[in-house]
């Protein structure tokens, strides 16, 4: 399974398949950590615990996404996930990058990045 503690280490593959250098990967995760703990905190009833134990495989999931547009399929194969598990996740994820990072219509990090 894919997680963003195993990829980390491996510098390079992980810039190849996120398109960012672990350290903006770890500034990207601190501007939606806020948001993402607002949600989790208003959240009523827990539910299902989810295969993605970190915000950081979360974000990881989507930069991959973006990066490639991989089919949800694919996405769920590398993470382990089904594929309606995917697109929840990516329903989840994706207006917290839209509020905190500003993101184009090609979905490319542009105020994050400079763009």
């Amino acid at each position: 399974m894919l997680s963003f503690k195993r990829l980390c280490n491996q510098r390079v593959n992980f810039t190849r398949l996120t398109g960012v250098k672990v350290e903006e990967f770890r500034e990207i995760v601190a501007i939606v950590r806020l948001e993402w703990d607002k949600l989790q905190s208003q959240k009523k009833v827990s539910g299902r615990n989810s295969h993605l134990k970190t915000l950081e495989d979360e974000v990881l999931l989507v930069l991959i996404y973006y990066r490639f547009y991989v089919p949800h399929e694919f996405l769920g194969y590398l993470f382990n996930l089904d594929n309606s598990n995917i697109c929840r996740h990516l329903q989840k994820v994706e207006p917290l990058f839209a509020k905190n990072l500003g993101i184009k219509k090609d979905r490319s990090l542009c105020s994050y990045l400079g763009g």
